[in-house]
C-alpha cells in the first residue's frame, strides 16, 4: 500500500503546484501574503476509497509544529481536486470581513481559487 501511496503522490505533484498557484493568486489579489506551502512537505497523506465509485482518492494535510491543522487537499480518482487552507486574517480591502480560508477546486488545467469570508465582529 505504501508504494501505491507514494506513486499517487508523485502523480499529483503537478496538481499540487496548480493548487498553490490558484491559492496564491486569490490571496495576492486581495492584498494578502501567499500561503507559501508549495515547498513544504505535507504532514500526513493517505488513500481513501470513494464510497460511490470505489476509486482511490488522495488526501493530504499540512499541520503546524503545534499539531494545528493548516490545510488539506483531496484529489479524487477522476482528477477532481479540492483544497482548503486557513487564513484567519482581516480582509485588507473590506474592513467588515475576515478571510477565514482560501479554497481551490477543479481539475488539472482548470483549478480555480477563492477566499471564504466571514463577517467581522463589531
Amino acid at each position: 500500500m505504501k508504494a501505491t501511496l507514494e506513486k499517487r503522490l508523485e502523480e499529483v505533484r503537478p496538481v499540487f503546484a496548480e493548487v498553490w498557484f490558484a491559492l496564491d493568486q486569490c490571496l495576492t489579489r486581495a492584498g494578502l501574503e501567499p500561503i507559501r506551502l508549495a515547498d513544504n512537505v505535507h504532514s500526513r497523506s493517505e488513500l481513501r476509497e470513494d464510497p460511490f465509485d470505489h476509486s482511490q482518492a488522495l488526501y493530504a494535510e499540512w499541520r503546524a509544529s503545534s499539531g494545528m491543522l493548516l490545510g488539506s487537499i483531496l484529489v479524487n480518482g477522476d482528477g477532481q481536486t479540492y483544497a482548503e487552507f486557513d487564513v484567519l486574517r482581516p480582509h485588507p480591502q473590506k474592513p467588515r470581513w475576515v478571510v477565514e480560508a482560501a479554497t481551490a477546486w477543479g481539475r488539472s488545467g482548470a483549478i480555480k481559487g477563492e477566499l471564504r469570508l466571514l463577517p467581522a465582529l463589531e
